[in-house]
């Protein structure tokens, strides 16, 4: 047989025998309690913050972002400033347009939506506007199930904000949204953001994290994170420097992603606040 024709073959077998290295794909995952535009916010007015954000935005170019709080006018001044963005969610008060958003935006070049949903943390979650337990306001769950175009996998992410006045509420919450994630989501790939209005460390805290670390395979991003970046002793400000520290708002993956970073950041232009809740974000690869 002649020579080459021999070595041909060879690197042929060579190449069927060889393992299939399967490659790593990085994405920059945000939670980010923007704020209503609240009039009485004085310098920290959303029209006075929009600069911020957009400035934010661009720089750190997040894949996903989970926000809480947004009204429908917001959304739209975000995605004129987030070109290339789409977002997913309706108002809690009517399922709608009305009342404060837990949207969740996704970059529409990275992602390719298979669908979403919404839920209410209720005893009818699927009435707009319930309001569950001791709460005093409709609060809600927003998830879209997404494919990532380069590699064709499928994942899950889940966006809330709990109550912020009753730990029965917040507890009430936790353990409805395990059910339903795990009843959307299966055994897939999960990311969780939120403003948990859950204290870390407390007693509540800890029952959560046993909870979606035992029913939904969650953890704390920053809890098994390769780099904890600067920033993290708070991530509610309350449009004050100096305060006492309050972690509240989380991102929980679930073991499919390996967590590079995680950072808390502390946002200002000048005396103008980002939010009075710090952005936080993790980036993670599979």
């Amino acid at each position: 047989m002649n020579r080459l024709i021999k070595k041909s073959m060879l690197v042929i077998m060579v190449f069927l025998v060889m393992p299939v290295i399967a490659e790593n794909h990085t994405l920059k995952i945000m939670s980010f309690n923007v704020r209503f535009d609240n009039p009485d916010d004085g310098i920290n007015q959303w029209t006075y913050r929009i600069p911020v954000v957009q400035a934010y935005m661009e720089q750190e170019l997040p894949d996903i972002v989970g926000m809480q709080e947004n009204l429908h006018h917001q959304n739209k001044d975000l995605l004129d400033m987030m070109p290339g963005y789409a977002y997913v969610g309706t108002g809690r008060d009517d399922g709608k347009k009305g009342g404060e958003f837990c949207p969740i935006f996704y970059r529409k070049d990275v992602f390719e939506p298979v669908e979403d949903g919404q839920f209410w943390l209720s005893e009818n979650p699927h009435q707009p506007g319930s309001i569950g337990w001791e709460a005093v306001l409709p609060r809600i769950v927003t998830w879209i199930h997404l494919r990532h175009k380069a590699s064709g996998e499928e994942l899950f992410v889940f966006n809330t904000h709990f109550s912020h006045v009753s730990d029965l509420a917040r507890k009430k919450s936790m353990e409805f949204m395990s059910e339903k994630m795990r009843t959307i989501a299966g055994d897939n790939m999960v990311v969780v953001t939120g403003d948990f209005n859950i204290r870390k460390k407390s007693p509540l805290y800890e029952e959560m994290a046993d909870r979606f670390f035992t029913d939904n395979q969650l953890q704390n991003a920053a809890s098994v994170a390769k780099e904890l970046a600067s920033g993290g002793e708070s991530t509610f400000n309350g449009f004050r420097t100096g305060i006492e520290p309050r972690v509240i708002d989380f991102i929980f993956i679930t073991p499919h992603f390996e967590v590079h970073r995680y950072a808390v950041d502390e946002v200002m232009k000048g005396e103008v606040f980002i939010s009075d809740h710090w952005p936080l974000h993790a980036v993670i690869s599979f």
